[in-house]
C-alpha cells in the first residue's frame, strides 16, 4: 500500500451567513464562492498531480463555513473517494438533512458550537459521528461579555453528549497576533480547567505554580514588545535556511481566495489556483527562512 502522504488544508471560501457577534465585520459575509464546476476542475488537477508522484491525498475543507457553499457534498465526494482521508471544519450548518449526504465522505469532524446554533442538530451530528465510530471535536467560542453563558453551554453539551468539548478564547479580529478579548485573569483560569482559588489573607510561603498556558500568553503581550515576542519564537525553534523542504509536495495549503503555498511560513508562494494555467507544484523549494516556527512546517522533510 503507497505510504507517501500529501496532506491538503484548503480554506475553500470565505463565505458564511451567519454573522456570528465576535467576528470581525471585515470577515463578515465573505464573497460568493465560485461554482462547483470550478472546484471540481481544481481538484481534479491536484488529484492528477499527486497521483503522478505516487502520492495519496489527505484532505481538510475548512472556511468560511464550508456547508454554505453550493453542492459541497459533490465536491466533497470527489476528493474523498480520490484520496484517503477527509477532515472537515464546519459550524454544522442548519438543516439535519445536509448530514445525510454529508457524513459519509467526512472522516473526521471539527465542529463549532455558535451562541446561535441549535442544541438538537449538534446532538444529531455528535450521535451520528459516535455511531460510526469516527472521531470528532466540539468546541465553544467563549464571549468575555457572556462568559457564564457560553461556558453552560459548553458543559450542558459535554454532560448531554458525554463528550469533552473545547472553550475556544476569541482574538481580536480573529487574528492570534492580534490579542485576546477583554477576558479576565479568573475567567483564563477557568478556562484552562484550573479552579481560582480565593484571596490568601496571609503571605503564601511557597512560590505560586506558573499561570496555564492562556494566562501566560496574556502576560506576554501584555510586558513584550512585538520584537522580544518573535526573537524569542525564532530563538527556540530550528533552522534550516539553505536546506531543501519537500514543501507543496507533502504539505499544499489553499487560501479562501485561491492562493496556494507550500508551508505555512509561505516560503515561496506558489500561484493562484483561479489563474489560468495553474498547477500544483512538481518538487521542493529551498528555505529562506530564519526560523521553522510553525509545528506543520517542521515536519515536512528536509534535505
Amino acid at each position: 500500500m503507497n505510504n507517501l502522504k500529501t496532506k491538503i488544508n484548503w480554506n475553500i471560501h470565505d463565505y458564511c451567513k451567519s454573522e456570528c457577534s465576535y467576528c470581525p465585520v471585515h470577515l463578515r459575509g465573505g464573497t460568493l464562492p465560485p461554482e462547483t464546476k470550478d472546484y471540481l476542475r481544481v481538484a481534479n488537477l491536484i488529484i492528477d498531480a499527486y497521483r503522478n508522484m505516487g502520492r495519496s491525498i489527505d484532505w481538510n475543507f475548512n472556511g468560511g463555513e464550508p456547508l454554505d457553499m453550493d453542492d459541497i457534498v459533490t465536491l466533497l465526494k470527489l476528493c474523498r473517494t480520490n484520496g484517503d482521508s477527509m477532515e472537515l471544519t464546519t459550524n454544522g450548518g442548519k438543516l439535519w438533512m445536509d448530514w445525510w449526504a454529508i457524513e459519509p465522505y467526512v472522516d473526521k469532524l471539527n465542529l463549532t458550537y455558535h451562541y446561535w446554533q441549535n442544541p438538537a442538530l449538534i446532538k444529531y451530528i455528535v450521535d451520528t459521528f459516535q455511531k460510526n465510530k469516527k472521531p470528532f471535536h466540539v468546541s465553544v467560542p467563549i464571549r468575555p461579555d457572556h462568559f457564564e453563558e457560553d461556558m453552560k453551554r459548553a458543559t450542558d453539551a459535554e454532560e448531554t453528549l458525554n463528550i469533552n468539548v473545547g472553550k475556544a478564547v476569541l482574538y481580536k479580529n480573529a487574528d492570534r497576533a492580534g490579542g485576546m478579548f477583554k477576558y479576565t485573569n479568573d475567567q483564563l483560569m477557568i478556562m484552562s480547567g484550573i479552579k481560582p482559588k480565593p484571596p490568601v489573607p496571609k503571605p503564601v510561603i511557597e512560590p505560586p505554580p506558573p499561570p496555564p498556558p492562556l494566562l501566560q500568553e496574556k502576560i506576554e503581550f501584555e510586558i513584550k514588545t512585538w520584537d522580544q515576542r518573535y526573537t524569542d519564537i525564532y530563538d527556540r525553534n530550528p533552522s534550516y535556511t539553505g536546506k531543501m523542504c519537500n514543501v507543496g509536495v507533502e504539505y499544499l495549503i489553499i487560501s479562501h481566495q485561491g492562493w496556494v503555498s507550500g508551508s505555512e511560513c509561505n516560503n515561496q508562494p506558489l500561484g493562484n489556483i483561479w489563474h489560468d494555467g495553474w498547477a500544483p507544484p512538481q518538487g521542493p523549494q529551498q528555505c529562506s527562512m530564519k526560523a521553522c516556527i510553525y509545528p506543520n512546517d517542521q515536519k515536512i522533510t528536509k534535505f
